[in-house]
């Protein structure tokens, strides 16, 4: 746990340190911004309040956020050469890359705890569910977790900061979009049973359907774990193998 918190430190104070992170921040809530004051004007006290207005929105932006975030965890430090000199103290792979997510799920989980002043806001202007919001926000916060971990797995295949952000865009948007995959299959005949696992396997299956209507399933809060513990495992087989070759 001493090592793991090590990096954690290390990673988190980079990130704060770093104006790729605060410029990651700003477009967020710039953008969260425009169209909060789009939906309040729009609503004029004729919808009632959605408390998932934020979560909802950051969900969908996961597959920039998440990129750009972890995209130079491992690949910067394996261009500089630096990834070999960490691995030589007294920690393991494992350790190494935990730290390292969770230095950048600790920054997102900061991003999504400043975006609860929408709620605070919509709350102010009207009564939004309680209930849905609190499932709203666990949701964006494992969804966060489990792409986050999904695009660190590029950070440690290659040392290009903009290829490991681009292939792990495309990575989420692919998980994003199964639910119209699934839908294709379904229209075959042939493959019904295959559109339910595709869209099974999907990040859409485990927060819009569900937890952003504030209903918290096992199944869901098991699927993003499994991602994230999944995602964790390939990225430290990819760093062991990467040392061995050293």
């Amino acid at each position: 746990m001493r090592s793991i918190f090590a990096v954690f430190k290390r990673e988190m104070a980079l990130y704060f340190r770093s104006p790729v992170a605060y410029a990651i921040a700003f477009a967020m809530f710039f953008f969260l911004g425009v169209l909060f004051n789009g939906y309040i004007a729009q609503a004029n006290g004729q919808y009632p309040a959605d408390g998932t207005f934020a979560p909802g929105l950051i969900t969908f932006l996961m597959f920039l956020i998440a990129p750009l975030l972890t995209m130079r965890l491992l690949a910067e430090e394996s261009r500089e050469g630096t990834l070999e000199v960490l691995m030589t103290l007294p920690m393991n792979e494992s350790q190494f890359i935990i730290g390292k997510f969770l230095a950048a799920w600790g920054y997102y989980t900061v991003l999504i705890l400043i975006s609860l002043i929408y709620y605070v806001l919509m709350a102010i202007v009207g009564v939004p569910d309680a209930g849905q919001a609190v499932g709203a926000y666990l949701g964006a916060w494992l969804y966060g977790g489990a792409v986050l971990a999904i695009t660190m797995i590029w950070s440690a295949v290659t040392e290009d900061q903009v290829v490991a952000a681009f292939l792990g865009a495309a990575t989420v948007l692919v998980l994003y979009l199964t639910e119209i995959a699934a839908i294709w299959v379904a229209g075959q005949q042939t493959a019904s049973g295959a559109a339910d696992f595709i869209r099974e396997l999907g990040l859409q299956a485990h927060y819009t359907a569900t937890m952003a209507q504030g209903v918290i399933r096992a199944e869901d809060i098991v699927y993003f774990v499994f991602m994230i513990v999944g995602a964790l495992f390939i990225t430290t087989r990819i760093v062991e193998t990467r040392r061995w070759r050293a």
